[in-house]
């Protein structure tokens, strides 16, 4: 296995066991029907209640990770900003000129790296939540991951 592979694969699996607080609260959200202010079905600890109970937070956990999220929300707003109608600006220079597609291709080269520097930002977040949570919880959280993906692949198969 390659030092990329071996690197891009660790790093695959601590995303997953980071993201289990996100995606538990994302998977309560989203069968509800409920979504954040600005379209965030993600609610990363929208619904901390819902992950508190399952992964038996204490209150200092509760508020650590609520911090997170509040860090996390407040330093990606100006990608999240910068995003909104990004592909409305594309196809606008498009229409002005279709021909000059290096405009357009800047254009989404600048939303590429917004994107980029969002995943960062929500990476560093969900290592810091993961190190608020216990061996315990985070063999919850791994549990939780491995159920979730066993209903995405039977879904899938269907």
């Amino acid at each position: 296995m390659s030092k990329r592979t071996l690197t891009l694969a660790v790093a695959a699996i601590v995303l997953a066991l980071a993201a289990a607080p996100f995606v538990i609260a994302a998977e309560r959200s989203h069968h509800r029907g409920h979504f954040g202010a600005d379209g965030d079905s993600m609610m990363m600890f929208g619904h901390l209640d819902h992950i508190k109970s399952a992964l038996d937070l204490s209150d200092a956990q509760a508020d650590q990770i609520r911090a997170i999220h509040s860090a996390l929300r407040e330093q990606n707003k100006p990608y999240r900003e910068s995003l909104r109608g990004g592909f409305g600006a594309v196809a606008q220079a498009l229409l002005a000129n279709p021909n000059d597609l290096a405009a357009a291709q800047a254009l989404m080269d600048k939303q590429d790296q917004a994107e980029r520097v969002m995943k960062t930002n929500t990476l560093a977040a969900a290592a810091k939540a993961v190190n608020v949570l216990t061996p315990s919880q985070r063999e919850k959280v791994s549990q939780f991951i491995s159920e979730r993906q066993t209903r995405h692949q039977q879904r899938d198969a269907q």
